[in-house]
């Protein structure tokens, strides 16, 4: 005798070999396949869809529907983040600051939360953490850890209640070994540092969501030195993204000033005050620059 289908809502977890794993709002975890028709109209379910699944006791299910996408990122190929963890540590390898930014950026341009974690602050002397935070006390909520000795990681739990996190930054930073000691028997695989180079090895291989039932979040870690890929950013729209520069653009002479070569500009004044992080506001012209000559080589 057949069981009955029903349909239910969930979350793609991870797919592996053409199957699908999907947690139900009930918690429940089931093994589907999608239907053909997604195939002809070349959409692939990844992790953090959304779906509308059938499912009966005993047989694998299908997915029947996808709904539509918050966002969806291609490094790893998830959907639906709501915030990204951008570990970065205080004490070795030295921080790029750089990356660190345009994270921020590109976190926010795709309507995701930027959540810095510093790692490695068991092993970091006072000075270096001071810096980075205060580096950053304007751009977005920071975060102490240690996934060595376990400092902090409540407190970073508190930040993951109810969100789809993103974990992400340059490799040997410590995101797997916050992930395993955020899940207990998980066993990631740690990559550590090159004697040589002090540069991370790459170990992260899939996207899959990792569910934490204590605070009802999940996350996903990101291979090594990952960069978020969103649309396409205009130079001039670039200052957007800079929470910190907000507050001084009223004062500029002209409405379309980059902050960049024009005269008079409140943001180069807020800089030369202190207002401003001078490392932010270079590296600003740096990421400019990049967009500048980007728009050159389109029109070329």
């Amino acid at each position: 005798m057949s069981n009955v289908t029903q349909n239910k809502k969930g979350t793609i977890l991870k797919g592996i070999g053409g199957f699908y794993y999907i947690r139900d709002d009930e918690g429940l975890i089931h093994e589907c396949k999608a239907r053909g028709r997604f195939r002809n109209d070349n959409v692939t379910p990844i992790p953090g869809d959304h779906v509308i699944f059938s499912a009966s006791e005993g047989v694998y299910g299908f997915i029947e529907e996808i709904c539509e996408r918050r966002n969806e990122l291609s490094r790893p190929r998830v959907a639906n983040i709501n915030q990204v963890a951008i570990v970065i540590s205080v004490y070795k390898p030295k921080a790029d600051c750089l990356l660190c930014d345009k994270l921020i950026i590109q976190s926010k341009k795709a309507d995701m939360i930027p959540l810095l974690v510093l790692n490695k602050c068991d092993a970091a002397d006072d000075k270096s953490i001071s810096a980075m935070r205060n580096e950053y006390q304007n751009v977005c909520t920071c975060v102490c850890v240690s996934a060595s000795t376990g400092e902090g990681l409540d407190d970073l739990k508190k930040h993951l209640k109810g969100l789809s996190t993103c974990f992400a930054g340059q490799s040997a930073v410590g995101k797997s070994s916050i992930l395993n000691a955020l899940f207990p028997g998980l066993s990631l695989e740690t990559g550590g540092l090159s004697k040589k180079t002090d540069r991370g090895r790459h170990t992260t291989r899939h996207a899959e969501l990792l569910v934490m039932d204590d605070i009802f979040g999940m996350v996903v870690d990101t291979p090594g030195f990952s960069f978020l890929e969103s649309a396409d950013l205009q130079p001039e729209e670039l200052s957007l993204y800079y929470e910190d520069m907000s507050p001084f653009v009223n004062n500029c002479h002209f409405t379309s000033c980059t902050h960049a070569h024009e005269p008079r500009c409140g943001v180069k004044d807020a800089v030369a005050s202190g207002y401003i992080s001078e490392g932010r506001y270079q590296r600003y012209l740096t990421i400019l620059k990049e967009l500048e000559e980007k728009r050159l080589r389109e029109y070329d």
